[in-house]
């Protein structure tokens, strides 16, 4: 029995440093020309023009390797935002003010065809996968979910039962980060 535990713990090692190897190679995404990161104070005095499934994106930060990938949200209801923050802590929602405490630049992007029956699958997603647990996995598998996974997720499966394709990841990898998002041509950049 001890034995059986130290090979689970060794392979659960190995995973470890091996995503944490990955991580640190696919997240060096740039972010494209036309898109401008903002005061974080901007957005924040401007987050009742905010609409449901706008997704903010913090950039990365360097000090800080939970922050090396930048962070997402995104808005579940008016001044209230969605979020898979970090192993440990799952789904949850904390108001606009609040989460936009640090201080770093932001990024705020819109689905340009977030329209009215969008809108209606959208927010029916949104309360269908609040309660999974935060693991990094396969941005397909709905069993568990990450900041930039959930938002992608949320998006993929709204189109997909609305009868078509959308892949925000800019990238087309297998796990999609906040920067991926970034790079999205059906993401328009919100300026205030």
């Amino acid at each position: 029995m001890e034995h059986s535990y130290i090979l689970n713990k060794n392979k659960f090692i190995k995973i470890f440093i091996l995503s944490s190897f990955l991580f640190i190679f696919v997240s060096c995404t740039n972010i494209p020309i036309n898109r401008k990161w903002q005061d974080i104070r901007t957005v924040r005095s401007n987050r009742k023009e905010l609409r449901v499934g706008d997704i903010i994106i913090k950039n990365k930060l360097v000090k800080n390797p939970m922050g090396w990938y930048g962070h997402s949200a995104m808005v579940v209801k008016p001044d209230i935002m969605g979020d898979y923050p970090e192993l440990g802590v799952g789904y949850y929602e904390i108001d606009t003010y609040s989460w936009l405490y640090e201080d770093r630049k932001v990024m705020v992007l819109r689905y340009k065809n977030f329209d009215e029956k969008f809108k209606k699958v959208f927010v029916e997603n949104l309360k269908k996968y609040t309660d999974k647990g935060y693991f990094i996995r396969g941005k397909k598998n709905p069993n568990s979910f990450y900041c930039s996974k959930y938002i992608w997720y949320i998006y993929y499966i709204t189109a997909k039962e609305l009868g078509y394709e959308l892949d925000l990841d800019s990238d087309g990898g297998f796990m999609v980060f906040p920067y991926d998002l970034i790079g999205s041509k059906d993401l328009e950049q919100i300026i205030f």
